[in-house]
């Protein structure tokens, strides 16, 4: 019987390890990375030419739109100029 509590230890003391590595893995991680006071200001540039193009891709769509059912409202080319006919001969 005594080797089962002995294993439950060994187990118990290589988990309780495993995440006091992590622990100091991450917060290795976390704050290794140097702090740029830039990457706030490049963020907010970013989402300003997002909203620009957004805008002028919007403003393109209704050009188009404007001009497709501006010819939608042309009559038929074939109808609008009359062809001169083949003499036979």
């Amino acid at each position: 019987m005594s080797p089962k509590p002995r294993s439950l230890n060994f187990l118990a003391l290589l988990l309780g390890g495993a995440l006091v590595l992590s622990l100091v893995f991450n917060g290795f991680l976390l704050y290794s990375r140097p702090a740029v006071a830039g990457d706030f200001d490049d963020l907010q540039e970013t989402e300003a030419d997002l909203r620009m193009t957004q805008k002028l891709l919007a403003h393109c769509q209704a050009d188009h739109q404007r001009q497709d059912s501006l010819l939608a409202l042309r009559p038929p080319a074939s109808a609008a100029l009359p062809t001169a006919a083949v003499p036979s001969q």
